[in-house]
């Protein structure tokens, strides 16, 4: 019986060509933040976090727009606030993924609305083969050095409840093209300061819609 906790039988299933455009269009949009920031130092070290993700999202996304274009079972809207992309598997199973910055403890953030809290409640099940699954698909945000890292999916049950996540690379030298690698989980830590941060960002806007 499937379960999208097993992140074995969802990868398989989703196929290669969405993670194979997440790669690309991730690779393009850090081209375009890196040629913005060299473009605009002086801009950049003025910027919030949440300000070079709202400049950051925009690009991911015009670039998975020119990566699925055209392709079979993927369709991809946006809809104030959320844009989305769902794909249809042809044994009827449903996914629907919301483009997030990741974390380096793979947290997203959204507007806690009741229609978000509903989405990242995990899985919807009608019945076998018609299951309507919520994914995270983005990038890893590295803050110390205000970077973009690896492509990274994730499923979780609760927004910030991960049951699991994995970063998705370039297959370098080998046949593949991308290799999928599990990002283990990190010890919860307790940062007051990063909290409190976090809280206000909720107040005046969320990051990577």
């Amino acid at each position: 019986m499937f379960t999208p906790r097993d992140s074995q039988s969802v990868l398989d299933d989703i196929g290669d060509k969405f993670p194979l455009a997440l790669l690309r269009a991730t690779d393009n949009a850090r081209d375009d933040y890196a040629a913005f920031r060299a473009a605009f130092p002086s801009w950049v070290l003025r910027m919030f976090e949440r300000d070079l993700a709202n400049l950051i999202h925009p690009r991911l996304w015009a670039h998975l727009e020119d990566e699925l274009e055209g392709v079979d079972g993927i369709k991809l809207t946006a809809s104030e606030p959320y844009r989305e992309i769902g794909i249809q598997t042809a044994g009827g199973r449903g996914y629907v993924a919301r483009v997030k910055r990741h974390n380096e403890s793979d947290r997203i953030r959204s507007y806690s609305t009741p229609s978000d809290l509903v989405f990242w409640s995990g899985a919807s099940v009608t019945f076998e083969g018609f299951e309507r699954v919520p994914l995270a698909v983005g990038y890893r945000w590295k803050r110390d050095t205000r970077e973009i890292g690896s492509a990274v999916i994730s499923y979780r049950e609760g927004k910030n409840n991960v049951v699991w996540a994995y970063s998705i690379d370039g297959g370098g030298a080998g046949a593949e093209p991308f290799v999928y690698e599990p990002i283990l989980p990190n010890l919860p830590t307790v940062d007051l300061l990063d909290a409190s941060r976090e809280a206000a960002n909720d107040e005046r806007g969320a990051e990577g819609q």
